[in-house]
C-alpha cells in the first residue's frame, strides 16, 4: 500500500489535511490568508464562505484519502484568482467554483456513461453546468463593469480619399426621407 500523500500549502497560502469524516484541518501560512482569498475584513465572513467551498464537494474531492481528486486549495486558488471586491463577487466567485467543479465532474460521468439514458442525463446535466457558468462569469463581468460593455478598435485601414472619425459615434439624426 502507497504512502499518501498530504496536500501541499498553494500559492494563496492555505493547507489542507483530513476529511468530513476526520474534520478538515488548514493550516494558514499568515493570520489573515482566508481574508485575502475572499477579499475581506471579516474573519467570520471569510471562515463561512471557505466551509461553503467544501459543501459541494463530496468526499473523494475533499480529502487525503484520495490527492489525486483533491478539490479544497483548487477552489480556493479559484476564488483568489478571481479576486472578489464586495460581497456579491465574493458570492459568485464561491459558486463559480463550484460551478466549474460540477461541471467536471458532470464530464467525467458523461465520460463513462455505458447507455444512451445515462449519455443523456449527463449530456444534460453538464450542458446546464456549463451554461450556467457562462451566465456567472457574465454575471460577474457585468457587475464590475456596471453593465457597459466597451470596445477597442486595434486596426482601422483608411483608403485614399477616406476618412477616420476618431471619438463615439452614434446612430441617428436625418434619414433619406426626413426633412
Amino acid at each position: 500500500m502507497s504512502k499518501i500523500e498530504k496536500a501541499k500549502p498553494n500559492e494563496v497560502g492555505v493547507e489542507f489535511s483530513g476529511s468530513a469524516e476526520t474534520g478538515h484541518e488548514v493550516k494558514l501560512k499568515t493570520k489573515d490568508a482566508l481574508q485575502k482569498i475572499f477579499g475581506t475584513s471579516d474573519e467570520f465572513l471569510a471562515e463561512a464562505l471557505f466551509n461553503q467551498c467544501l459543501k459541494p464537494l463530496r468526499a473523494c474531492e475533499a480529502s487525503d484519502k484520495y490527492p489525486a481528486n483533491d478539490e479544497r486549495a483548487f477552489m480556493m486558488t479559484i476564488v483568489n484568482d478571481l479576486a472578489p471586491r464586495d460581497a456579491v463577487e465574493r458570492m459568485l466567485a464561491v459558486q463559480m467554483a463550484a460551478t466549474h467543479v460540477a461541471t467536471i465532474r458532470s464530464a467525467r460521468w458523461l465520460a463513462n456513461a455505458d447507455t444512451i439514458p445515462q449519455v443523456q442525463a449527463h449530456y444534460t446535466g453538464y450542458n446546464k453546468l456549463a451554461r450556467t457558468f457562462a451566465a456567472q462569469a457574465e454575471a460577474l463581468r457585468k457587475h464590475r463593469t456596471g453593465g457597459e460593455q466597451k470596445v477597442t478598435v486595434q486596426h482601422v485601414n483608411v483608403s485614399n480619399g477616406g476618412q477616420a472619425i476618431v471619438g463615439n459615434v452614434q446612430a441617428g439624426g436625418r434619414g433619406k426621407n426626413e426633412t
